[in-house]
């Protein structure tokens, strides 16, 4: 009887991993600039441990991620440094989300002055409070001509944010108005030169704009001036209170629509973290309500994402338009807004205007300058790490310390791989079927050699 040589079946075994080990090793390599489509140069000052950098336009139109996964910070030497990504500014308010306060009309005759060429005087005793207007030579005045409102905040009201005006049900108001604090009636600085304010009545929706936004402030006063249209009865006047973190300017990106039926669909050519939008429409004295949605590639559906009311309006002094539809950061690329077709918007389309924060991140200065950015790849995995572990001592909602300097581009972008965008070859699925098929081979190789060896011991005996 012949013996079988031991552990013969293993060799192929030990041949396909040889194989798959090799190719770990092949895409294990270190990534260079080389690997990504587009390369852009950065400018840094000082001797700093990190660099702060806000991304510009060109990586959001250049990547190959919506998330910027494929983003990569290299020194001169050609090797990465380590980067996070900063967290989204956001507001924050503290305190008394509204207060009411005091409102009281200054009114004129009707041949007298504005509210500018008066002078206010406010007494204080155990009855109340008394307003009295003079003109600037002291002379009395009086009638029934309301040009302005003042305003007491009180003794003890925090910082202001906003103020919230209530109209009066029915009430018909398209003007514009400006803002003006005082700590003692006498010397008024400007806060917002022109606000509109609004409530109308339109295809049995009500249209309503009663807030006036402005930075955080503390003054005992306030005056309202109406700037053009009648000035209409006010009798409520509210305070939103609290400190705020004021937003720093958003990007814009327009894009024309696209007729999709009795919609708009626009493309921003890019994946981009919007949180305001609005419709630039084409015609003045339009109104119309909008059912908007989002995708983040043209296969998606879409997705609703909320409605909103917008509108061009014709003034004394020019022209009135909605604020902003605010919705939750989300990374889009295709909006498609939905108008009511009893509204419509005229015969051309309108354009859309996204606004956004670009993100911004911050990399340690390892290695020798100039650093430089690169990204567009459709083959590498994220490689930010949180910003708490690369920048010691970071916390939510501070300033950096100050070893992190500012880092800018320092020249347009290169596009030196394009290759880098093309989808790449599935590797998981061709090892696992490799696998399967190495497999399938090795119990059949064992399967023969079994049987060879079962017939010869067969014949031996």
């Amino acid at each position: 009887m012949s013996a079988a040589k031991p552990h013969a079946w293993c060799r192929p075994s030990r041949s396909a991993a040889a194989a798959l080990l090799s190719i770990a090793l092949t895409t294990a390599q270190a990534e260079t600039p080389g690997d990504f489509a587009s390369r852009q140069p950065l400018a840094t000052s000082g001797d700093k441990a990190f660099f702060r950098l806000e991304l510009p336009d060109s990586v959001y139109d250049g990547a190959g991620r919506a998330d910027l996964g494929d983003l990569r910070v290299f020194n001169a030497d050609g090797a990465s440094v380590p980067y996070a990504f900063m967290p989204r500014p956001t507001p924050v308010s503290a305190g008394t989300p509204r207060r009411a306060l005091a409102l009281f009309p200054l009114t004129v005759d009707t041949t007298g002055p504005n509210a500018g060429d008066v002078a206010i005087n406010v007494r204080r005793d155990a009855t109340g409070t008394t307003v009295d207007v003079r003109a600037r030579d002291g002379t009395p005045r009086s009638g029934s001509r309301v040009v302005a409102y003042l305003i007491d905040t009180g003794e003890d009201t925090p910082s202001l944010a906003a103020l919230v005006l209530p109209m009066a049900d029915g009430a018909s108001v398209n003007a514009r108005v400006r803002l003006d604090a005082s700590d003692d009636v006498d010397r008024w600085r400007t806060i917002v030169t022109d606000a509109p304010l609004l409530s109308l009545e339109y295809n049995g929706r009500r249209l309503t704009r009663d807030r006036i936004e402005f930075p955080p402030l503390r003054a005992r006063y306030l005056r309202l001036t109406w700037l053009t249209g009648a000035t209409p009865p006010l009798t409520v006047a509210q305070g939103d209170v609290g400190d705020r973190i004021v937003e720093r300017p958003r990007r814009v990106r327009t894009a024309v629509g696209t007729t999709d039926g009795d919609a708009f669909v626009f493309d921003l050519g890019a994946a981009l973290t919007v949180d305001r939008m609005t419709l630039e429409l084409p015609e003045v004295n339009t109104v119309a309500p909008v059912a908007w949605a989002a995708r983040q590639n043209s296969q998606d559906p879409w997705h609703p994402i909320g409605s909103s009311i917008v509108y061009r309006l014709r003034q004394d002094a020019g022209e009135t338009v909605n604020a902003d539809f605010a919705m939750s950061p989300l990374p889009i690329r295709y909006v498609r807004a939905g108008i009511d077709p009893r509204a419509g918007v005229g015969t051309k389309p309108p354009t859309l205007a996204a606004r956004w924060y670009p993100q911004e991140v911050v990399f340690a200065a390892r290695g020798a300058a100039p650093f430089e950015l690169a990204y567009g790849s459709r083959s590498v995995a994220p490689a930010a790490l949180p910003i708490a572990t690369l920048v010691p001592g970071y916390a939510a909602g501070k300033a950096l310390p100050e070893n992190v300097g500012d880092a800018t581009p320092a020249a347009t972008p290169s596009v030196v791989n394009r290759t880098a965008l093309r989808a790449p070859l599935d590797v998981k699925r061709f090892v696992l079927w490799g696998s399967l098929v190495a497999a399938a081979l090795l119990l059949g190789y064992m399967a023969l050699r079994l049987a060879r060896q079962m017939r010869t011991g067969s014949d031996d005996a």
